[in-house]
């Protein structure tokens, strides 16, 4: 235990309590004792002693004990301690005809002499104002304070004198108090609980890789197939099955998905819902599965680093079978003019930029595009420009449009919808007759 912010004054308290049961061993009539600063000449006992703390310095040896008091994270381990001593002057007044000085100080000497250390029986509250004491909680520190003579050279006593009292040197001893603890009043928290099964999990130092996200095309991972959200994906890599005592889970762009399919070197599952078109990032994570009873605990494991693939917009199915959302307005806009509306799967976002490309038909042969890539060059591309909110439906106009069949293909961000080709490979749909 430990007393509190009265503590130094507690001491000062004390010994002034102290010295004044011995006083009367001097043999000096109407002597006393007081404790102010030695240069209030008006003040000071006289006859009597004065008792005057000049300096209060660390203590060597606890200064340091109560380290750390906190956590990193700011939790309280125990409460701060603060470990000081107190550098104390006793002058001495009276008719030095007589030698009261020197008789006092006599009787101050013997008196710490006989009582080195401050029983705890007279430690004495603190005065707070005129019949108002309060407790220090002194007497309940775990040491004893002790008190030491303090041996001044004369170069240390001139400047005692002629430096901070500046007053007239009178007969005086120095001690030092040691060792004063104060401790705040901040509440601890309470120990942690002990523990009663210690349940471990070990696990090996192996990482998930995945190298490729491929669209699944007839029940095989199929490379250039472009990715919607009518088709299922693959993660391609090493290390995707979990190792004993945990378990394998995928995020596509922050979303959890579960598996369909997990082995070693793929994995396979449907896309979630609210992703939009454009660049995704699929990652696999390996929580561990531990406790009583089992459970996942997220933030543990291994994770893979993220992998990017494209999600590309697909034009909606229309009204009648077999068609897609594919609206040509013969009136449109301010002026009025022709516009194309398309619906999307999935909607856009808002600030992605949308661009339709229209590509004449019929078109030459050619190699067939990558299902996520432009059409073949040649064609025609229409602004729908940056989106100011969340959509599916797209209006783009075709101003300066010839009248003719075209190939429908829509961009987000560089994400192209798939195209139809033919046996040439060349683009044969989606059309629209304008």
């Amino acid at each position: 235990m430990s007393g509190n912010a009265l503590s130094i004054a507690a001491v000062t308290e004390t010994l002034v309590t102290l010295l004044t049961q011995y006083l009367d061993e001097a043999q000096v009539s109407g002597a006393s004792v007081s404790a102010v600063t030695p240069d209030l000449t008006g003040q000071v006992a006289q006859p009597g002693v004065n008792v005057f703390l000049y300096q209060a310095t660390p203590n060597t040896a606890l200064r340091n004990a109560d380290a750390p008091t906190r956590a990193p994270d700011g939790t309280l381990l125990q409460k701060p301690q603060a470990a000081v001593d107190l550098h104390y002057l006793l002058t001495f007044y009276g008719d030095d005809t007589y030698l009261e000085q020197q008789r006092l100080l006599g009787a101050v000497t013997l008196t710490l002499q006989r009582f080195p250390v401050i029983p705890r029986s007279l430690i004495q509250p603190v005065p707070i104002s005129q019949g108002v004491t309060l407790p220090s909680n002194l007497d309940t520190q775990s040491q004893l304070i002790r008190f030491t003579p303090i041996s001044f050279s004369l170069e240390e006593m001139s400047k005692l004198w002629s430096f901070l009292l500046k007053v007239d040197y009178v007969l005086s001893a120095a001690y030092l108090a040691s060792v004063v603890l104060m401790q705040a009043d901040d509440v601890a928290s309470p120990p942690a609980l002990p523990v009663l099964t210690p349940r471990l999990a070990v696990l090996p130092m192996r990482l998930p890789v995945v190298n490729q996200v491929l669209a699944v095309q007839n029940g095989r991972p199929t490379v250039g197939a472009p990715i919607t959200m009518a088709t299922d994906i693959a993660l391609l890599g090493s290390n995707l099955v979990a190792p004993s005592g945990g378990a394998t889970q995928v995020q596509i762009s922050g979303i959890t998905q579960p598996p369909a399919a997990i082995s070693a070197q793929a994995i396979t599952l449907a896309l979630p819902a609210g992703l939009a078109p454009g660049v995704q990032t699929a990652q696999v994570t390996q929580p561990v599965l531990f406790g009583s009873p089992p459970v996942l605990h997220p933030g543990t494991g291994a994770t893979s680093a993220p992998a990017a693939f494209m999600l590309s917009p697909m034009i909606a199915p229309g009204a009648a079978p077999g068609s897609l959302a594919i609206t040509l307005l013969a009136n449109w806009g301010s002026p009025p003019g022709p516009a194309l509306q398309v619906q999307i799967i999935p909607a856009a976002q808002q600030g992605q930029r949308a661009v339709l490309q229209l590509l004449p038909q019929p078109a030459p042969a050619q190699p067939a595009a990558a299902g996520n890539q432009p059409a073949a060059a040649g064609g025609q591309l229409f602004d729908g420009g940056t989106l100011a909110a969340d959509t599916d439906t797209l209006v783009f106009p075709l101003a300066g449009l010839a009248s003719g069949t075209y190939v429908v293909q829509v961009l987000i961000d560089g994400a192209a919808s798939p195209l139809s080709t033919g046996p040439g490979g060349a683009p044969t749909g989606p059309s629209v007759t304008v």
